[in-house]
């Protein structure tokens, strides 16, 4: 639990809910975490809450997906009431000049928070730009080890020189045809505009 003040500088206590949540993993479940020998992997169990994780807050509610301009507009959402509560929370902070800078009515519909559900510290963990480096880097060696190019062999060059080579058609006969389908176009455009009304 966090107290805090309110605008007016009454005390306001923030609890939330049970902070652990354990749930056994079913035996049904249990393929999607094992690897062959029956033994939990890291990369299998960080795979099966990925899933969970990136999955929406609610199967059947209807969520607001871009900014909202009055509350008014939720009246034709359906949203689950535990959500409304903190979009309207959000907007009715905005008024308050403390909190300006947080931009709470633009990220109202984000339940005020405009950032990713997996923001952290850089200086906790690693940068989205290192994990996107990370799996450049891999690709990278998987197409190589496709194409028969061992990855730690001397450096690949790859050159991208793209220049015309020539304009129009292969042969006479595709040059006629063209010819053919564009009169024919052209019949069907005056055909068509001197029959109408």
């Amino acid at each position: 639990m966090l107290e805090v003040a309110r605008p007016d500088g009454t005390p306001l206590a923030l609890a939330w809910g049970a902070q652990v949540d354990v749930r056994r993993i079913s035996a049904t479940a249990a393929d999607e975490v094992t690897d062959d020998t029956g033994e939990i992997t890291d990369a299998r169990l960080a795979g099966y809450i990925a899933k969970y994780a990136t999955k929406g807050t609610g199967n059947t509610d209807q969520h607001p997906d871009r900014p909202i301009r009055s509350l008014a507009h939720l009246d034709h959402l359906r949203l689950h009431s535990h959500h409304r509560r903190i979009i309207e929370t959000a907007w009715h902070l905005a008024d308050h000049e403390q909190y300006d800078g947080l931009n709470l009515r633009k990220w109202a519909h984000m339940l005020g928070f405009r950032g990713h559900f997996l923001t952290k510290s850089r200086r906790y963990s690693t940068t989205f730009r290192a994990i996107h480096g990370d799996q450049r880097t891999w690709r990278l060696a998987q197409t190589l080890d496709e194409l028969g190019h061992d990855p730690t062999d001397e450096p690949v060059i790859v050159v991208n020189d793209w220049h015309l080579v020539g304009i129009g058609h292969h042969t006479d006969t595709d040059r006629e045809l063209a010819l053919a389908v564009a009169e024919r176009r052209r019949d069907h455009r005056r055909t068509t505009a001197g029959s109408t009304p």
